[in-house]
């Protein structure tokens, strides 16, 4: 290319492109709502910066460990991957009078302009024309994922500008030998989202060989005559990167051991298939959890073959083989599943590889011959796609693939008889627009202003500190409502004294999920696996210590909650509570606690028990085209009463959901196809029936489906109480919350849980807690040895008498990934000061 004079500068561009990214949000987003959408935005992506936040504001601490809110207290770094040190989130930490989701939308649409300015700049200073510059920027802002996942799911996209920072450190690393900018950036955009920082760093290595390449061929070298110098300055060039990394350690490494301990996927691959080539059109056009551009890059791909200069083909070859072999969407994906999010860090390369097309057309560097060869092969690729994929889904997005791929071979051939590379960009930028127009109204995923408003309300943080002030024990709140009110509150803390059962997150306590899903059957009303609601089962309720439940302006006491944590000598072993089915592995729970080791008698409590059975409902084929309530008749209505019903479920239609309603209670089995299909076919309900009520409403929702082994029992709301039980071998009565934990909640903090309890019967220190091997409990300053208790959670043995109680989590990795950060800043400190010293050495040979 080229290289043209530089002039003064020029802030119009700039002004003009912030501008235009406010304009197109407000057509796109702002017209239907906020800057945020229903799921995953406000349930995840806007929450857990703020409890961060909260958390930063009562401990002082910017490197936590334990989220004891959350899950029921689990390891922080399950929750690393929305934003716990990411740069940005950390500035709203001198903006406590602004609300977090506000703070967010703000920095979406500023991270936007800022990625745009920067890649502007990054072409400008590559000696690319400004036209060519601004409107490389342009579809930058117009492509799929930018601004959809700007309010969605944040971490996709929110790493651009650190990314974008970094091809303009790759180019003053080669151009006058510094790393600096080079280092900082990967290292900020590895805090911003370490996920996508590996697809960044590829892209990065891609465009440095490119550079590399390009240094040797204006200095008349050929690329292969020296390897060992490609090498040796290969390892040069990753040093920064893996600087950068090591930097980097505090976060990767505890998040490293906490992903290795739960993760979710989907389900097993077949490894020969991950080297078959594929071509997807949707992970590099008009996909908004793809690259989304247009057609126009399978052009730019295809002609890039045809390129004499190797540091041009590099980038041409190796960008087919990430898009074309599955393999590298697996492994950017961590092994977990095959989808083209993990190429989205690809997009400001692939807008370099455009600009660097349009100046060739400018330049008359590609025959006609070539184009019409590459437009004509864009076509039918285009074409065979929608053939095989207009009635599989989605069919406006295939016409429009389609029409665009005609668009363009049209455009190109006006192009050749005027020469105005505007002609190539405004098709693109039509289909991009059109294509953003259609997309963020017609998933309707958009938050309104006042659903926001109200679940953002800080009057129900002030009702939730209230309970908090008045409530001197260890118990937990949590919200309930609607079903999007229930999305929306998964994770959601008001108060740093809040606790609760519910979490929404990628990566999650193991043993606390499967409670949830195969001990309680907890209902899924979710289509979603991850998404873990607050129950209303009022067993579980009682289990987890939720003594308040919020809906609305109501509050509600749960006068049955047990502790959070207890000491009692009621326990029966593991081996025994093994053997027991539903549903008296969820009552059993009520009287006694699970060990791992004990001389409890299940028969006893078994035999005692007032559950009997029920006939409800007979097995039935469900075939309905709207939701369709049945009443069934239920005994016992002179008193409260307690339903456990199971059932299985076929779908008969497994590209759709199905969902079944009892007494107001929803369980979903989603489609076959979702990403985190829940496998929910066993439905489990468990529900208080009021005093009076004579029937039960079960809902079926549309579908066709059959449910099957049917089983349903009654009891009486007495199995709730903390009830007497027969002490074996004494022959007198005593209760399972023997001795309640005195929480000490100035010392409660953090990674820290403190306080007293005085114990009245030798036996086990019991905890709704989930159990890890970070944990350090220390009774009465001597260490204690915790074990699994009631299957999932933190308990130990204790001896009779008055104890003073710490338990202090520790996140495994953490001590090993301070190592490396220091490791990190020693290697940066030390490059810094070579680089220094040489450059004062060149001014002395030049002076």
């Amino acid at each position: 290319m080229k290289a043209r004079r530089a002039g003064r500068w020029n802030g119009i561009p700039y002004v003009l492109l912030a501008v235009l990214t406010l304009l197109v949000c407000w057509l796109f987003v702002w017209r239907y709502g906020v800057f945020g959408a229903k799921v995953d935005w406000i349930s995840q992506h806007s929450v857990f910066p703020d409890y961060f936040r909260q958390q930063f504001y009562e401990t002082g601490e910017l490197f936590p460990e334990f989220a004891g809110n959350i899950g029921g207290g689990q390891n922080i770094y399950n929750f690393a991957y929305y934003g716990l040190y990411n740069p940005v989130i950390l500035i709203s930490y001198l903006l406590p009078f602004v609300k977090m989701g506000d703070y967010l939308m703000a920095a979406g649409v500023a991270e936007i302009i800022i990625s745009l300015w920067l890649i502007y700049y990054w072409l400008i200073k590559r000696n690319f024309s400004k036209e060519i510059s601004l409107s490389m920027a342009v579809l930058f802002l117009l492509a799929g994922p930018v601004i959809y996942q700007s309010y969605h799911q944040v971490m996709f996209i929110n790493y651009m500008p650190f990314l974008c920072m970094a091809f303009l450190g790759v180019d003053r690393y080669f151009e006058k030998g510094r790393r600096g900018l080079y280092t900082v950036s990967v290292f900020l955009m590895i805090l911003s989202s370490f996920y996508f920082s590996i697809g960044g760093m590829l892209a990065l290595v891609l465009y440095g060989i490119s550079r590399y390449l390009e240094l040797r061929e204006s200095q008349k070298q050929s690329p292969g005559s020296a390897v060992w110098h490609f090498l040796k300055d290969g390892m040069s060039f990753l040093i920064p990167m893996l600087t950068a990394v090591l930097m980097s350690g505090v976060l990767l490494v505890p998040t490293a051991f906490a992903i290795l301990g739960g993760r979710e996927g989907s389900g097993m691959t077949d490894i020969g298939s991950l080297f078959i080539p594929d071509v997807q059109i949707l992970q590099l056009a008009y996909s908004s959890y793809g690259i989304g551009l247009t057609t126009l890059i399978f052009t730019v791909l295809i002609t890039g073959f045809t390129y004499r200069k190797w540091s041009e083909r590099v980038l041409t070859y190796g960008c087919v083989l990430l898009f074309v072999l599955p393999v590298f969407s697996w492994l950017l994906n961590g092994g977990l599943y095959v989808r083209s999010k993990a190429l989205i860090p690809f997009l400001p390369l692939l807008c370099y590889m455009m600009a660097a097309y349009l100046e060739k057309q400018r330049n008359r560097e590609i025959s006609f011959r070539i184009n019409v060869t590459a437009y004509s092969l864009t076509l039918l690729l285009c074409y065979e796609h929608y053939r095989g994929q207009e009635l599989a889904g989605e069919p406006l997005k295939w016409y429009l693939i389609l029409a665009d791929g005609i668009l363009m071979l049209v455009s190109f051939l006006i192009f050749w008889r005027w020469r105005r590379v505007c002609i190539l960009i405004i098709p693109s930028v039509a289909c991009l627009f059109l294509y953003g127009s259609i997309v963020h109204r017609a998933y309707g995923e958009v938050m309104d202003y006042e659903t926001y408003r109200q679940i953002t309300d800080e009057e129900t943080g002030k009702r939730i500190a209230e309970i908090l002030d008045g409530e001197a024990g260890f118990y937990r709140v949590e919200q309930i409502g609607s079903e999007e009110e229930k999305a929306a509150n998964l994770n959601r803390i008001w108060d740093v004294r809040q606790w609760i059962s519910s979490v929404y997150s990628s990566a999650y306590h193991v043993d606390y999920q499967e409670l949830r899903k195969d001990v309680f059957g907890v209902e899924e009303p979710f289509r979603n696996d991850l998404m873990q609601a607050a129950s209303e089962n009022p067993l579980f309720q009682k289990l987890m210590g939720v003594k308040y439940v919020v809906e609305g302006q109501r509050v509600y006491e749960n006068e049955y909650a047990a502790p959070i944590a207890y000491a009692t000598d009621k326990v029966i072993p593991q081996k025994d509570y093994d053997q027991l089915s539903f549903p008296y592995n969820q009552t059993a729970l009520m009287q006694y606690a699970v060990v791992r080791n004990s001389r409890g008698q299940t028969k006893q409590w078994e035999e005692g028990a007032e559950i009997r059975t029920e006939h409800l409902m007979d097995e039935c084929h469900i075939q309905e085209k709207k939701k369709t309530g049945v009443k069934y008749p239920v005994s016992g209505k002179e008193k409260e009463r307690i339903l456990y019903m199971q059932f299985r479920v076929k779908n008969n239609r497994p590209g759709q959901d199905v969902a079944v309603w009892v007494n107001g209670i929803r369980n979903k089995l989603s489609a076959r196809g979702h990403i985190y299909y829940n496998g929910n076919t066993v439905f489990t309900y468990v529900t208080r029936l009021k005093e009076g009520q004579s029937d039960v409403e079960i809902v079926y929702g549309n579908g066709d489906y059959e449910i099957s082994d049917i089983e349903c029992y009654l009891s009486d709301s007495s199995v709730l109480e903390d009830a007497d039980v027969l002490k074996s071998g004494e022959g007198n009565w005593e209760k399972l919350y023997q001795s309640e934990f005195q929480v000490n909640r100035e010392q409660t903090k953090g990674n820290r849980i403190q306080g007293d309890i005085q114990v009245k019967n030798t036996g086990y220190f019991i905890t709704s807690i989930p159990y890890d091997t970070g944990f350090e409990i220390l009774v009465d300053g001597k260490r204690t040895a915790g074990e699994k208790v009631n299957t999932a959670f933190l308990g130990f043995s204790i001896a009779e008498g008055k104890h003073q109680i710490e338990i202090i989590y520790h996140a495994p990795g953490v001590r090993l990934g301070w190592t490396m950060t220091g490791l990190g800043i020693l290697l940066l400190a030390i490059t810094l000061i070579y680089q220094c010293n040489l450059e004062k050495k060149q001014k002395l040979n030049n002076s």
